[in-house]
């Protein structure tokens, strides 16, 4: 019961630490830890998590992220190895960008690459290079920033 309410206690000062709203259901293991690695995700985005439908067979709720002030979502569609040591980051981007920004970051979150900064346009998906001949093997986070959003994926690099 002690771990129970130590869960609990956590969770509920985790989200009045970051000032946005979670709805989450269920009390079993499992959607709990669904629940944590939603919030996980929700903190590294910047999205904010909403319950979905919930069926009555299932304990737990579907989720999903939705993005502050955009009628079409951005999103990073997939990083890809290409030939030569280039990974290719192909990404749709919803509206006009100001201040498109993706980087590559280690798991430490030092910044190891800039792919790209400036003006990207809407339209169809983009696709970026990445040189990633002089980067080590390992995990790194792709972020995207943008005026009204942020995204992040993760890949690693296998040589």
């Amino acid at each position: 019961m002690r771990k129970l309410f130590l869960t609990y206690v956590i969770f509920c000062t985790l989200i009045l630490l970051s000032n946005t709203i979670v709805y989450a259901g269920g009390t079993s293991k499992s959607s709990q830890s669904k629940i944590a690695a939603l919030y996980s995700k929700k903190i590294m985005t910047g999205g904010v998590i909403v319950a979905a439908n919930q069926s009555k067979n299932d304990t737990a709720f579907s989720f999903r992220r939705t993005l502050a002030d955009t009628s079409k979502p951005n999103r990073i569609i997939g990083i890809r190895e290409s030939s030569g040591g280039l990974y290719l980051l192909e990404m749709d981007v919803a509206e006009n960008q100001q201040n498109l920004q993706i980087g590559i970051y280690n798991l430490l979150g030092k910044k190891v690459l800039d792919v790209h900064q400036g003006t990207e346009y809407s339209g169809k998906s983009k696709l970026f290079d990445m040189n990633v001949q002089g980067v080590p093997n390992g995990i790194y986070v792709c972020i995207a920033q943008g005026d009204n959003f942020r995204l992040a994926e993760k890949f690693y690099i296998s040589r």
